[in-house]
């Protein structure tokens, strides 16, 4: 009798005793004398519990390779019977979708006018005497100090907005 006649006789009787599904089916790919393949694998899919691997085989080339599988199947390379092992890594829930970090802020370019005039200074940097080219500005708040040499010196605080433009008159 041969090896698949073997086990296919006794899948019948388990058939009988409930060890297997009523809707189980089993595939025993054959094999020749002068072949060199590793032992015949027999899958007995169930709905009810993981397949059960018949005549493992180490060097099972369709899962060897994968190091999740390796511990499916005996060393001994013999008929021993291995089933999935529970040690395998659970399957992890996909990352949850974030939100896209906001845009970067966009930079105010704004012109300051003094009335009356004198030397500009934003954030204590000299811009400019009376008028102020266009200036880039990251948005929030700026000290503005203005020094005029007959009328002394004033000092305020502006807030530019995201991406405001246009011309900021100081009075003081």
């Amino acid at each position: 009798m041969s090896l698949s006649s073997a086990v296919l006789a006794a899948l019948g009787g388990a058939a009988g005793s409930g060890l297997l599904a009523a809707d189980a089916a089993a595939q025993v790919t054959a094999r020749r004398d002068d072949d060199d393949a590793p032992p015949p694998l027999l899958v007995v899919p169930s709905n009810a519990a993981p397949p059960i691997l018949l005549a493992g085989h180490s060097s099972h080339r369709s899962h060897a390779s994968h190091s999740s599988h390796r511990s499916h199947y005996s060393s001994s390379g013999g008929g021993s019977w291995s089933s999935p092992s529970s040690d395998s890594p659970a399957v992890a829930d996909p990352p949850a979708r974030r939100e896209p970090p906001p845009p970067p802020p966009r930079p105010a370019r704004v012109a300051l006018v003094a009335y009356p005039g004198g030397r500009i200074f934003v954030d204590d940097k000299p811009m400019g005497h009376d008028a102020t080219a266009t200036l880039t500005l990251h948005p929030g708040s700026h000290a503005i100090r203005i020094v005029n040499r007959f009328l002394g010196e004033h000092t305020a605080t502006i807030e530019v907005a995201d991406g405001q433009t246009g011309t900021i008159p100081i009075h003081w």
